[in-house]
C-alpha cells in the first residue's frame, strides 16, 4: 500500500494540502481578523495581480517538470481544492452576509464571527483558497500550452482562461468597489453619498429628484383578535383584497359586505364621535365601510376600517369582545424615481429608476434602494444606492469567455475516437 506523501501523490495528499491552506487561513483570521480591502485598492491590487501571474510563469518555466508542480496541475489537486472552496461557498450561501466595512460591533455575537463567516469574501480562509485554486488553474493552463495544439483546444482555453480571469478579477476588484447611499428630497440636487462607515463623500456626479411615485395594491381586510392583534384563523390567516363596493366575502367565520370605499379619506374623531370624509390632499388614508356579521351576533355591525397614514391613526371595526375587522398597510406594487443626472463633463440625462431597473451614469450604477417609509405613498424622499466597480469589465470578459467556451464545446461535440 502506498504511504502518504509517497510519489505519485493522489487525492489523499490533495485533501491534506487543501486542508492545510484552509487551516492557515483560519489561523490568520483569528490573529488578524478580516482583510481590510481598502489597503489593497488600486494600484496595489493591480501590482499583486501582475506579480501573481509572473510567479506562475516563473514556476512553470523553472520548475514545470518537477513532481509537485505537475501534481498541482492534475486532477488529484484540483478536485480537493474545489471541494474545499465549495464548502466555504455553501457556508456563504447559508449564513447572512454583511458588507465588508461593517463595524465589528454590528456583527452577530457568535463564534462564527471570529472565523469571518459573516463577511466570507474578505476572510483569510476564503481568499487563500481562491488563490490556491487560481494557482492550480494557472499552472494547468500553462501545462496545456506546452503540448501540441489542435483546434479543439480553443474550448479548453476559453473555459479555463475565462474562469481564471473572472475569479482573479473578482478577488482583486473587490478592493476598488465603491458602494454608497444617497438620500434626495423631491426638487433637490445631491452630489454627496454616505459610505457604509457613515462617512460623507463627494461624487463626480449629481442627481436631481424630479418626482417620486408609489403604486399600491388594493387594500385588504383581515379579522384580528382584540387581545393579541393576531390575524385569524390562527393556523392559516385569511385576508380579502378589495374588489369593489357591494362585494361580500367570508373571513374566519365572519361574513363581510363592502358598503362604501374612500381611496382618499380624512378621519375626524374625539372621545365620543368619529367621522370619515373624502379628502384629496397629502396625508389622506384609505377607508372601507364594512358590514360584518357572524353566528351568535344579535345583529350585524357596520363601520369604517382604515389602515391610517402619517396624519391619521388606523381605525378598526369591533365585531364583538373577541374579534375586529382591520386593514393592514397596503402592499407596495412599484415605486420609481424620475431623475435628472449631471456629470462633471457637462452631460445630463433624464431617466426613471425602479427596483431591479437601475441606470448607468459613466462608471456608476444607480439603484432604487428605499424611500421615506414613515410617509408611505406620500413620501417625497428617495434613497439610491450607487455602485462603482472598475473591475467589472474584467469579470464580464472572463464570464463571456466561459460562455463562448461552453458554446464551442457544444458545437464541436465529443472528441471522436480513432477507429
Amino acid at each position: 500500500m502506498k504511504k502518504i506523501w509517497e510519489h505519485p501523490w493522489g487525492y489523499a495528499e490533495g485533501f491534506i494540502v487543501a486542508a492545510g491552506v484552509l487551516l492557515a487561513g483560519i489561523l490568520l483570521q483569528l490573529a488578524a481578523g478580516n482583510i481590510e480591502t481598502a489597503l489593497f485598492a488600486s494600484p496595489v491590487n493591480t501590482i499583486i495581480g501582475a506579480l501573481f501571474i509572473a510567479v506562475l510563469f516563473v514556476i512553470h518555466f523553472l520548475a514545470g517538470k518537477k513532481r509537485v508542480v505537475r501534481w498541482l496541475s492534475s486532477v488529484y489537486a484540483t478536485i480537493p481544492a474545489l471541494a474545499t472552496l465549495l464548502l466555504l461557498a455553501m457556508i456563504l450561501g447559508l449564513i447572512p452576509q454583511f458588507a465588508a466595512g461593517t463595524p465589528a460591533e454590528q456583527l452577530p455575537s457568535h463564534p462564527f464571527t471570529s472565523l469571518g463567516w459573516y463577511r466570507m469574501t474578505t476572510s483569510w480562509p476564503f481568499v487563500l483558497l481562491c488563490f490556491y485554486n487560481l494557482t492550480i488553474l494557472g499552472l494547468t493552463i500553462l501545462k496545456r500550452s506546452t503540448r501540441k495544439q489542435t483546434w479543439r483546444d480553443i474550448g479548453f482555453y476559453l473555459n479555463h482562461l475565462g474562469l481564471f480571469i473572472a475569479l482573479l478579477g473578482g478577488i482583486l476588484g473587490s478592493a476598488d468597489m465603491e458602494r454608497l447611499t444617497m438620500t434626495i428630497q423631491k426638487g433637490q440636487v445631491e452630489w454627496r453619498g454616505s459610505l457604509q462607515t457613515g462617512e460623507i463623500k463627494e461624487l463626480p456626479l449629481a442627481i436631481q429628484l424630479d418626482t417620486f411615485m408609489i403604486e399600491e395594491y388594493e387594500p385588504k381586510l383581515v379579522i384580528i383578535e382584540n387581545e393579541t392583534g393576531k390575524m385569524l384563523s390562527a393556523t392559516r390567516p385569511e385576508s380579502y383584497m378589495f374588489e369593489g363596493v357591494g362585494k361580500t366575502t367570508q373571513l374566519a367565520g365572519v361574513a363581510l359586505t363592502i358598503t362604501d370605499y374612500l381611496p382618499h379619506a380624512a378621519i375626524f374623531r374625539d372621545s365620543t364621535f368619529m367621522n370619515v370624509v373624502p379628502m384629496m390632499m397629502e396625508g389622506a388614508t384609505t377607508a372601507l365601510k364594512v358590514k360584518a356579521s357572524k353566528p351568535g351576533l344579535a345583529q350585524p355591525v357596520e363601520g369604517w376600517v382604515s389602515n391610517g397614514s402619517y396624519l391619521f391613526p388606523p381605525i378598526f371595526l369591533q365585531i364583538d369582545d373577541e374579534t375586529s375587522v382591520a386593514m393592514p398597510m397596503q402592499e407596495i406594487k412599484k415605486y420609481s424615481s424620475h431623475v435628472t443626472t449631471f456629470t462633471e463633463n457637462g452631460k445630463t440625462k433624464e431617466a426613471v429608476i425602479e427596483v431591479n431597473k437601475p441606470i448607468q451614469v459613466e462608471d456608476w450604477m444607480i439603484y432604487q434602494y428605499s424611500y421615506d417609509d414613515t410617509k408611505g405613498k406620500y413620501s417625497d424622499t428617495s434613497v439610491f444606492e450607487l455602485v462603482r466597480d472598475p473591475w467589472l469589465k474584467v469579470v464580464y470578459t472572463g464570464i463571456f469567455m466561459l460562455l463562448a467556451g461552453a458554446l464551442f464545446l457544444f458545437i464541436a461535440g465529443p472528441k471522436k475516437k480513432a477507429s
